[in-house]
């Protein structure tokens, strides 16, 4: 229960890119999915790493070596090798280590905010948090150390305003240069309360930053990924994390087979289960399924029905399909939007029964590796 009324600032997040090759074997589609990393960073203003653009040149330039990547070849026999050896992880430690240090001294290097008393904590002026007045800027210009008065106090009109809080509008093929400001304002206004800056905080009568803050409203109702959480690393812990809400399953279980746990349909086609959330406390509008796709006979036609009802609503229907000619299995995050047919506003309101249904329509087997109910 929050004590405060004052927020953190969202984490940092950081994307990790390791991947040279094997999965496939052409360069350009290797890197063309390394430059999209780099691009949604950017874009997003997320943190990335990329240790494969650090070996890259080493690596292409002997496919042989195995100190830097994994073992492609088995005498002269060039096989599909994933896992890399230890040389490999060591050199990842450093990469990581170097880029943690440089953003710590580039931090550090910026110049500091003027704290209002001794008990402040000291801030950084950055990219985000420049002080500003409607587009109007002084540049804070002061006289001193033999710099000469100006004659005009005139402020240069044209400056850029605060940038909006929260990340940038989904990068989608419609989303244009002339309508990008205004959507992003839009989105920073409808998700004001999530956090406040720190003279925001500062203001309220919260002097110290490490402490007296509320942490941030969960966002999902309910969530999951394995591996990514204490004891989703087995079939029984995901057993565990489903059972409150399961309230009917014929024919799954939780199965980890070739060292990769998900929710499986060990019973084949036709094998269904329900989760159903009772009067729930927050608004849900998105669901997400992180879903495993792979190919071979085995999971050819692969295909799962799932629906969403709150009542005698169907808020939500889709046929996610579990195969593809890739000859590797792939992790794919397939999101889902609750609309209510009689209002067509969007989700479910606190208070609300939410129940979603699973059916497996084709193929023999499917894999869900995560979910994600939120409310947005």
């Amino acid at each position: 229960t929050p004590k405060k009324s004052c927020r953190h600032a969202p984490p940092m997040l950081l994307y990790f890119d390791d991947y040279l090759g094997n999965e496939q074997n052409e360069i350009l589609s290797t890197l063309a999915s390394s430059q999209t990393i780099n691009l949604m960073s950017s874009y997003y203003g997320l943190g990335s790493i990329s240790y494969a653009d650090a070996v890259r040149d080493i690596v292409y330039g002997d496919t042989k070596e195995w100190w830097f990547s994994s073992q492609w070849y088995k005498g002269d026999d060039y096989i599909r090798a994933v896992h890399p050896h230890m040389g490999t992880h060591i050199a990842m430690a450093w990469v990581v280590a170097f880029n943690l240090f440089n953003l710590v001294t580039t931090y550090c290097s910026l110049p500091e905010i003027g704290t209002q008393s001794a008990t402040d904590t000291i801030r950084r002026l950055h990219a985000g948090t420049e002080r500003n007045s409607k587009g109007e800027w002084n540049y804070d210009y002061k006289p001193i150390n033999g710099l000469p008065h100006l004659q005009e106090t005139k402020k240069f009109g044209g400056g850029p305003r605060e940038k909006p809080r929260g990340i940038p509008p989904p990068l989608t093929p419609d989303l244009s240069l002339e309508h990008i400001t205004d959507e992003w304002q839009k989105d920073s206004v409808e998700h004001a309360p999530l956090w406040k800056t720190i003279p925001e905080c500062l203001a309220e009568g919260h002097f110290d930053d490490a402490i007296d803050h509320d942490s941030l409203p969960k966002p999902c109702l309910f969530s999951w990924v394995v591996y990514m959480e204490r004891f989703l690393d087995k079939p029984k812990g995901l057993n565990n994390k489903l059972k409150p809400y399961l309230v009917s399953n014929d024919g799954w279980s939780a199965e980890a087979d070739n060292n990769k746990l998900g929710w499986v349909p060990s019973s084949g086609l036709g094998s269904k289960f329900t989760l159903e959330f009772k009067k729930v406390a927050q608004p849900v509008q998105m669901m997400t399924w992180m879903i495993m796709r792979s190919y071979g006979e085995k999971w050819e036609g692969s295909k799962l029905k799932v629906e969403a009802w709150s009542g005698e609503k169907l808020l939500a229907s889709d046929e996610i399909v579990g195969f593809h000619d890739k000859k590797t299995s792939e992790t794919y995050n397939i999101k889902m939007k609750l609309i209510d047919p009689e209002s067509a506003s969007a989700g479910i309101p606190p208070g609300s029964d939410l129940k979603v249904t699973f059916e497996l329509v084709g193929g023999t087997t499917f894999k869900i590796s995560g979910m994600a109910i939120c409310d947005h």
